[in-house]
């Protein structure tokens, strides 16, 4: 799964999410609170296996001779209503999102074990996040109020900033209809999973970004990431590659899945490897 925000989130924000994880643990327990993301209900409708379609996203760091370090990539299979996200690098774990059985399912090449977990767990938990933070007066810092604006200059471009944190997108059309909302979606779900997990940064200003190239009816084409403070300055930047369509490399890996689920040992989240 995703996370190139825990190489960058700063000691005090990473302590800070942890914080409000665990007050929230304590302070909502029995709460039923709800909040999932404006796709969930149309998900639940297998698509077609004509709108399959995969994306290669690989993630660089702008370094100080503006040469590109990679530091993350991944291919991400869209097939019969499904998500599968395979890290192409070290551990390669791989990440199953499947909104039709309401379920997100974390897969260990290394150690073969699963954890699953159910969408409305996630919802759940992002909204006692979401809550807790409200009634302490953490919104801004956390970018929960944060809002993305279109460029008016700039055609297909998007920005969105909390705190030391500055994205910058391009967007382009899609091949299929489809393509939109469900990338969309499965940004959404893994930047809530990655919460649930304490790992990285606070995801609300993402998915706002995600959601709005979404509703415009557009796919990401770069995303970039300007971290500023006053000690140090690091940018990313990750590009998105759509084809339509499946490759018989991809389809063998879909396959795979179907194996390390009935194979793989079932493990609780908080064992799951990170």
């Amino acid at each position: 799964m995703m996370r190139l925000s825990q190489l960058i989130a700063p000691k005090s924000l990473a302590a800070l999410i942890r914080i409000v994880c665990c007050c929230l643990i304590a302070t909502t327990a029995g709460t039923t609170v709800a909040e999932s993301p404006a796709r969930l209900a149309a998900a639940k409708i297998p698509a077609a296996d004509d709108n399959a379609f995969q994306v290669t996203i690989e993630v660089f760091e702008v370094l100080a001779d503006e040469k590109l370090q990679l530091q993350d990539r991944h291919l991400v299979l869209f097939k019969d209503g499904k998500a599968y996200d395979f890290a192409l690098t070290e551990p390669r774990n791989v990440t199953l999102i499947d909104p039709i059985n309401g379920q997100i399912t974390l897969l260990s090449r290394v150690d073969h074990v699963k954890s699953a977990i159910t969408h409305q767990d996630i919802v759940t938990a992002a909204a006692r996040f979401r809550l807790f933070a409200t009634n302490e007066g953490l919104e801004t810092r956390l970018g929960i109020t944060a809002r993305t604006v279109r460029d008016a200059n700039q055609a297909n471009t998007y920005q969105i900033q909390f705190g030391d944190y500055h994205y910058t997108a391009s967007a382009a059309e899609p091949e299929i209809a489809a393509q939109p909302n469900r990338f969309a979606e499965f940004t959404d779900w893994v930047a809530r999973v990655n919460l649930v997990r304490k790992i990285g940064t606070p995801p609300f200003a993402r998915i706002n970004l995600g959601n709005t190239i979404a509703a415009d009816g557009r796919i990401p084409e770069t995303v970039t990431l300007q971290l500023k403070s006053d000690t140090h300055a690091r940018t990313f930047v990750s590009n998105y590659k759509f084809k339509t369509g499946l490759s018989k490399e991809s389809r063998q890996r879909v396959e795979e899945v179907a194996g390390m689920l009935t194979l793989y040992r079932d493990v609780p989240l908080a064992a799951f490897p990170r």
